[in-house]
C-alpha cells in the first residue's frame, strides 16, 4: 500500500535511468510538495533504490543543499553511492530556499528541525521505509555546510534519527561568525549577499505556486547592525545562538552516532567548529568519528589525498553500521590529513600523544583606523577575502613570536591551538587578530586566524581567552613555526579608530614529533601526569622572517551549492 500511495501522492514520478517505472532498472524519482508542522511547503524529491518494496523496505537518508542553494534533483555526487548502497534519499529544498516557502531560519530545532520531522512523517506514510524492532523508521541524514547545521537540528529534537553525518558544519555560529566581537565581514557579507538574491527569487516559478519568502528580519537587523556600527547587537548574538548546538544542546542533546567531517582550510567553519560536535556527542556517550579532510569552503591548497572518496567511504561504513546494523569497522575515532596527504589516525583531537607547545611574547601594534564596510579594506592586500595572510617584515601593524623549529624531524599540529592575549594602550577600541605563520613557507598555518575586540584600552590591562583555529599541519625538519598578532586583517572587519596597542600573548599548540627548540619564553608540557619538560628559548623576534603573502582559492560557488571543494590547489 505504500507504495501505490506514493505514486498517487507525487507530483511527478520518473524512472531516473529513463526505463518505464514498471521495469525499473534504476532508482525511482519522485517529486512531491510536502507540508510542513506550520503549513509550510517544502520541495521534496524522493529516489528509490530498484527492488524498494513494502515487501522489501529500506532505511531512509535525507540530504538537503548548502547556503543559497537547491536540492539534488538528479542521482549525483553522493547520492548515488547511496541509492547503489541500498538506501532510499530524499532530498528537499530548506525552508525559504528554492521552490519551499517560508523564511530562512539558520536551522533552528523547533524551525527546520521540526521540518525534517514532517519530512519523515510524510516518507514513513507513502514509502516502502524500513522500520527497526521497535516500530521507528531507520533513518539518517547526510549533507554539507547549511546541510550540515539541520542535522544537528534535527537530531536534537527527534528520536527517530538514528546516525547523522554532518560535513563542513558548524557548533556555535557566534565563533565561526562573530569571535571575540569582531565580525567575520568577509564571509558575512559574501553570505548575506548570497542569501537576499536566493531566498527572494529563486521560487518565484516554483511549481506549487510562487514562493517569494526571504531571510528572517533577524538576518536583516544584523547585517544593517555591522555596517552602522561595527558590532552585533546582544538580539542578533541570540539568534546566531539559538541555531547553534553549543546554545541548544544545553538542553536538547545530539546523542545518536555521528560521523563529524571538517576542512582543515576552511576559514567559515573550521576545525575548532567541527571539534565542537564531535566533543558534545562523546560527551553523551554516544558513538561518534571526526574525520579530518583538506577542502571545505576554500579549496585545498594541499596535495589530493582522495578526499571526496575518504569520505564517502567513511559515510557508507557509518550508515553500514549504524542504520543497517551490520558489524563493520568504523575506524578510529579520528581520522586526520595534514598537508602531507597523509591519512592517520587518533584517539582524540588532539590525539592523546601529542605534547603542549607553549611560547610567550610581547609587542606593539598601531591601529590606523579603517573606513566602514563600504570601503576599500586597509591591511596586507585589497579587495574581499576569505583567507588570512602575514603581514609583512617591518609592518607596525603586528609583531611575531617564534613558537617553535622542527629539530630533528618534522613538526605535527594536531589539535585546537589556544591563545592568551593581554592588552593595554591608548585609543577607544582595537582588533586583534592572531594567527600561526609556518615560517619559511611564507603563509599563515591552514590561512586562518582568531579575532578579537578590546575597548578603552587607557583601562587595566584586559585578559582575553582565544580558541585558535583547529589545525592539521605539518611543519618540515628545519622550519618554524611563528605567532603572529596583528590590527588588519583581509577575513575580519577592522577597528575604524585609531589605536596603539602593547600586547602580550601567550599561545599553547598540540604537537607531535620532536621539538628540541621552543621559541619565545616557552616550553613543553605533556598533557598527562609526566610532568613537563623545558627548553633554552630566543628571545621574542618581532617580525624577523621572510614571507611572501599568498591565498588559496575561494570555493563560494561551490560552497553555495553545498559541494565539498576538494580538488587540488
Amino acid at each position: 500500500m505504500r507504495m501505490r500511495a506514493l505514486l498517487l501522492a507525487v507530483t511527478t514520478t520518473v524512472a531516473v535511468t529513463g526505463v518505464p517505472s514498471g521495469a525499473q532498472q534504476g532508482p525511482l524519482r519522485s517529486d512531491q510538495v510536502v507540508s510542513s508542522f506550520d503549513g509550510t511547503p517544502l520541495s521534496t524529491h524522493l529516489f528509490l533504490p530498484p527492488g524498494a518494496t513494502d515487501a522489501a523496505p529500506v532505511p531512509l537518508v535525507l540530504r538537503t543543499h548548502g547556503w543559497a542553494g537547491t536540492a539534488e534533483s538528479t542521482p549525483h555526487g553522493t547520492v548515488s553511492p547511496l541509492l547503489d548502497a541500498g538506501y532510499a534519499v530524499m532530498t528537499w529544498d530548506s525552508r525559504g530556499f528554492g521552490d519551499s516557502g517560508g523564511q530562512v531560519q539558520l536551522n533552528k530545532p523547533d524551525l527546520e528541525g521540526r521540518d525534517v520531522s514532517a519530512l519523515i512523517d510524510w516518507a514513513v506514510d507513502n514509502a516502502p521505509i524500513a522500520a527497526d524492532t521497535d516500530g521507528d523508521p531507520v533513518v539518517g541524514l547526510t549533507g554539507a555546510s547549511y546541510a550540515g547545521g539541520v542535522q544537528t537540528a534535527a537530531a536534537a529534537i527527534d528520536d527517530r534519527i538514528d546516525a547523522i553525518a554532518p560535513e563542513i558544519s558548524w557548533s556555535d555560529l557566534r565563533y565561526s561568525l562573530y569571535q571575540g566581537g569582531v565580525v567575520n565581514s568577509s564571509w558575512g557579507s559574501m553570505l548575506y549577499a548570497a542569501g537576499v538574491q536566493a531566498a527572494r527569487t529563486d521560487g518565484i516559478d516554483s511549481p506549487s505556486g510562487p514562493q517569494t519568502g526571504g531571510l528572517a528580519p533577524e538576518l536583516h537587523r544584523a547585517y544593517a547592525e555591522f555596517v552602522a556600527t561595527n558590532q552585533l547587537s546582544d538580539e542578533a548574538l541570540t539568534f546566531l545562538a539559538d541555531s547553534s548546538l553549543a546554545r541548544y544542546g544545553h538542553d536538547r542533546v545530539v546523542d545518536v552516532p555521528t560521523l563529524v567531517m571538517n576542512g582543515s582550510v576552511d576559514t567559515l567553519f573550521d576545525l575548532t567548529d567541527g571539534n565542537g560536535i564531535f566533543q558534545h556527542v562523546r560527551a553523551q556517550g554516544a558513538p561518534a568519528k571526526y574525520v579530518v579532510f583538506c577542502g571545505g569552503h576554500v579549496q585545498c591548497p594541499y596535495p589530493d589525498a582522495d578526499d571526496r572518496q575518504h569520505l564517502d567511504r567513511a559515510i557508507l561504513t557509518w550508515f553500514a553500521r549504524y542504520l543497517d546494523g551490520r558489524d563493520v569497522d568504523t575506524g578510529a575515532a579520528v581520522e586526520y590529513r595534514t598537508n602531507e596527504a597523509v591519512w592517520r589516525a587518533a584517539d582524540d583531537f588532539p590525539p592523546s600523544s601529542a605534547v603542549v607547545v607553549t611560547a610567550e611574547g610581547h609587542g606593539t601594534v598601531i591601529q590606523p583606523g579603517a573606513p566602514a564596510v563600504d570601503g576599500p579594506p586597509r591591511g596586507p592586500t585589497t579587495g574581499p577575502h576569505t583567507t588570512a595572510v602575514p603581514n609583512p617584515p617591518g609592518d607596525p601593524a603586528a609583531f611575531t613570536v617564534e613558537v617553535a623549529a622542527a629539530a630533528g624531524g618534522p613538526l605535527e599540529l594536531v589539535g585546537v591551538p589556544r591563545a592568551t592575549v593581554t592588552v593595554t594602550g591608548e585609543g577607544p577600541v582595537a582588533h586583534l587578530f592572531v594567527k600561526l605563520v609556518h615560517r619559511e613557507a611564507g603563509h599563515v598555518v591552514h590561512h586562518q586566524e582568531a579575532s578579537l575586540r578590546a575597548e578603552d584600552l587607557s583601562s587595566d590591562p584586559q585578559q582575553f581567552e582565544l580558541a585558535l583555529p583547529g589545525v592539521a599541519y605539518t611543519v618540515p625538519e628545519g622550519h618554524h613555526l611563528d605567532v603572529q598578532v596583528a590590527t588588519s586583517s583581509t577575513v575580519h572587519a577592522l577597528a575604524r579608530h585609531p589605536a596603539r596597542a602593547a600586547v602580550r600573548v601567550e599561545v599553547t599548540v598540540p604537537v607531535i614529533g620532536p621539538t628540541a627548540e621552543i621559541g619565545g619564553d616557552g616550553e613543553v608540557q605533556t598533557p598527562g601526569p609526566g610532568g613537563d619538560r623545558r627548553a633554552p628559548s630566543p628571545p621574542s623576534d618581532r617580525g624577523r622572517w621572510r614571507l611572501a603573502a599568498t591565498a588559496a582559492g575561494v570555493a563560494f560557488a561551490a560552497f553555495a551549492a553545498g559541494v565539498v571543494a576538494v580538488r587540488r590547489g
